[in-house]
């Protein structure tokens, strides 16, 4: 549903509180994510009633506003025309960005590491995509012309295609950093150690290594996630204590060499092996799942789905996916799931589009349509659609249902990262015709159950 972006920035800058009400913004696939002072000067009810917003949550200590394909318009807009400082890197981190007024129950500490886990790998992910995407288009190169392999073009976009696997740690650390909002070279440089050549060279040689005394266990922490994310929180904190309490004219030296210094045996000896056990751990758990209920736990993944996004915890998979991928060389659970969800929520969209009869309404299907089939994205269907009519809800979770199961009873498994739409059909290789078959099944079970049930049109708003 196109929009004036102009209109609707200036709208919701006015309806949040306006600019002094707003202490930064920043932005994800779908939704413009608001850090205000008060939240209760936010008008919720008349925000949600604008053309182009599909709903409004209050998730995680943000105030986010979805927008669906207008986001990136309308945050252009905002960003170049207010004076409201757009989330990054700042020099020292803050405790207090982290808390939140809201009662600290079990959802709020859930929410608290979602929304953490979805700042810190969001640079990460982004990049991952891009690299798995890469290694997708050079495989079938090779497959199409063999002789390819043995150029140095191909070598080398093969080495650039590996390189955010294998430094891992690095691109993680860095992410962490930046939410935790504490010096990124810190994390950095102790990622970087995790990876450098020379303890590479120790792991290898398999000679006891010790610090201190304290005996170092031998690891290989190319490709690992956990242990880059444990070592990004310890150094945000001691880097905030020593800032604090050495004395100025020695903070610039000393409180650098003490925050490595310290943090170094700690992440050596303690945070690094944890990090590595508790991912073997999610890993084993889920090749337990697969072996126990075969390809009927794709489907219940992809049909359960929509409710994540819904809570805001869908980002709590991603560390789980990683894991599973960089240990086993493929993901047979996480990467099937979302596809087969997406384009179930596509499929869904498309027997709304067909039922109806109001043409916004159909407008509105088809754009949210496309956009979970083609770009992967089922926030637009979830809030726009699913959500106010709730029975093609019903269609979602049947046809991902069925449309999982058959995936992945028939083996369906994704061998590098990719995109969660029918673009990704290729990070499949030999197992493509196993999620082709899922992407078709889901696409039309979801669809004809939502024609055959249909909406209440009434409901329809702007």
């Amino acid at each position: 549903m196109s929009v004036n972006a102009k209109e609707l920035a200036a709208q919701l800058v006015e309806l949040v509180g306006g600019v002094d009400n707003i202490t930064s913004i920043t932005h994800c696939t779908t939704r413009m994510r608001f850090n205000l002072k008060n939240k209760a000067l936010a008008e919720t009810d008349k925000i949600k009633a604008l053309k182009g917003v599909l709903g409004v949550a209050d998730q995680s200590g943000q105030y986010q506003v979805i927008l669906g394909e207008n986001l990136f318009s309308v945050f252009e807009e905002v960003s170049n025309n207010y004076d409201i400082e757009k989330d990054d890197i700042v020099d020292e981190f803050h405790e207090e960005d982290l808390k939140s007024t809201e009662e600290k129950n079990f959802k709020y500490y859930v929410l608290q590491v979602s929304q953490f886990l979805s700042s810190s790998l969001a640079p990460f992910i982004t990049v991952l995509f891009g690299a798995g995407m890469l290694r997708v288009i050079t495989s079938l190169a090779v497959y199409f012309w063999p002789d390819i392999a043995n150029s140095s073009t191909y070598i080398l976009y093969n080495h650039l295609a590996q390189v955010p696997f294998y430094f891992m740690p690095i691109l993680v650390a860095y992410g962490a950093a930046r939410t935790l909002k504490s010096n990124p070279a810190f994390a950095i440089t102790m990622a970087a150690m995790l990876v450098y050549p020379s303890w590479e060279s120790m792991v290898s040689a398999g000679d006891p290594v010790n610090i201190f005394g304290i005996p170092v266990t031998l690891i290989t922490y190319s490709s690992t996630l956990l242990p880059a994310i444990f070592s990004a929180i310890l150094l945000a904190y001691l880097e905030k204590f020593f800032y604090k309490v050495i004395p100025g004219v020695l903070k610039s030296v000393f409180a650098p060499l003490c925050t490595l210094a310290v943090a170094f045996p700690i992440v050596m000896c303690i945070l690094g092996p944890i990090g590595n056990i508790v991912g073997g751990y999610v890993v084993s758990a889920f090749v337990w799942i697969e072996a126990t209920f075969g390809g009927l736990g794709v489907g219940i993944f992809a049909a359960l789905f929509p409710f994540l996004v819904m809570m805001g915890v869908n980002m709590l998979t991603v560390a789980p996916m990683t894991e599973l991928f960089t240990r086993m060389g493929y993901d047979n659970f996480f990467r099937p799931g979302y596809i087969i969800h997406n384009v179930a929520e596509g499929g869904a969209c498309l027997g709304v589009f067909l039922r109806a009869k109001n043409k916004d309404l159909k407008s509105a299907a088809l754009s949210a349509a496309i956009g979970a089939i083609i770009s992967g994205v089922s926030e637009p269907s979830i809030y726009g659609i699913m959500i106010p009519f709730r029975r093609p809800l019903i269609g979602v979770m049947a046809g991902a249902l069925v449309g999982g199961s058959i995936a992945g009873f028939m083996g369906a498994k994704a061998f590098s990262m990719g995109y969660s739409s029918v673009l990704a059909i290729p990070i499949f290789e030999s197992t493509m015709l196993a999620i082709t078959i899922g992407i078709i099944v889901s696409i039309v079970v979801s669809a004809v159950i939502s024609f055959v049930l249909g909406v209440d049109e009434s409901k329809f708003k702007n």
